[in-house]
């Protein structure tokens, strides 16, 4: 399928919003009200009642909703043979605004083509067949997002608040990031599943990062570091040959301690990345993520992650 056909089979946008604010974020792209997204992810359910579901899983300091969307097939339409195989079915994590100057208007409209494409189209259906869920938590950071500021309500940087053990640091310290660790604990136990992906998206440079985010970090196994290249290497395929791939270090130059990808790696084994996407131009590229999706998932049901240790 050549590149225009695949843009207008995936051409996608938000609804008309009544209130949007009034400043760009720092990634050249203005979005709605925090308020205006929650109306619109409410009204999912009910356009897709089986594939989609929407919950609060606490309140920011502000006194904002923190809103996760899961988007899974309803049991009748899972395969149990497929499941019954398996100890434990696939999950997802995807995360957008961690820095709420940071919106690139793509993790905000995932959900709802998840919900009405990707449960039908043939590369991600077979994800779900086999029990396989999305979870999405497009504006992690809603008081910075409303704000225009990287750092949440309180002036933490809450992608530098994870608890990372291999560099002693202990994080955590905010609601939003002890919020979103306990949901998806509970979610996995609850649902026996295991942490197949995580991306959270930033901006501005046009990159995929893995772990390690720290200086003077053990290098990674070396399976784990294959399987991270052959991930990177879909996305370079998706983005073109001047997509970045690599460790935080070695792309922007500089150590982070406290990274979500570092903690989903250490904790769950899962592919964990940053998505950094380019500066202003990011909203134009949804098909481009829509087929980074689609190769990524089928890759994973091949590669079933990486081994945990």
């Amino acid at each position: 399928m050549s590149f225009l056909k695949l843009l207008i089979a995936v051409s996608f946008s938000l609804p008309a919003f009544s209130r949007t604010l009034g400043a760009e974020s720092d990634s050249g792209t203005k979005g709605p009200a925090y308020s205006e997204l929650v109306k619109y992810f409410a009204t999912l359910p009910q356009k897709y009642p089986e594939f989609i579901q929407v919950s609060q899983y606490g309140k920011t300091p502000g006194g904002r909703p923190l809103v996760v969307l899961k988007v899974s097939y309803p049991k009748r339409f899972v395969n149990p043979r497929v499941v019954s195989s398996r100890a434990q079915t696939l999950a997802i994590l995807i995360t957008g605004t961690t820095h709420g100057d940071e919106y690139l208007g793509i993790e905000d409209r995932l959900p709802e083509w998840f919900a009405k494409e990707g449960v039908k189209d043939p590369a991600i259906a077979p994800y779900f067949q086999a029990g396989g869920a999305i979870y999405l938590i497009p504006i992690f950071n809603p008081d910075g997002y409303d704000t225009r500021r990287r750092e949440n309500s309180r002036g933490k940087d809450l992608n530098r608040d994870f608890s990372i053990r291999q560099a002693k640091f202990e994080g955590f310290t905010e609601v939003e990031t002890q919020a979103a660790r306990d949901m998806l604990i509970n979610q996995l136990q609850v649902n026996q599943q295991r942490l197949l992906i995580s991306m959270d998206y930033h901006c501005c440079i046009g990159a995929a990062l893995y772990p390690w985010s720290f200086a003077k970090a053990p290098e990674l196994p070396g399976d784990y570091l294959a399987l991270y290249k052959a991930y990177g290497k879909i996305m370079q395929n998706n983005f073109g040959a001047d997509f970045r791939v690599g460790k935080t270090p070695d792309v922007l130059g500089y150590s982070a301690i406290g990274t979500s990808k570092d903690y989903y790696y250490e904790n769950y084994g899962s592919m964990s990345f940053t998505f950094e996407g380019e500066y202003g131009i990011e909203k134009n590229k949804f098909a481009q993520h829509i087929q980074m999706w689609k190769n990524l998932i089928q890759y994973g049901q091949l590669t079933r992650g990486i081994l945990r240790r």
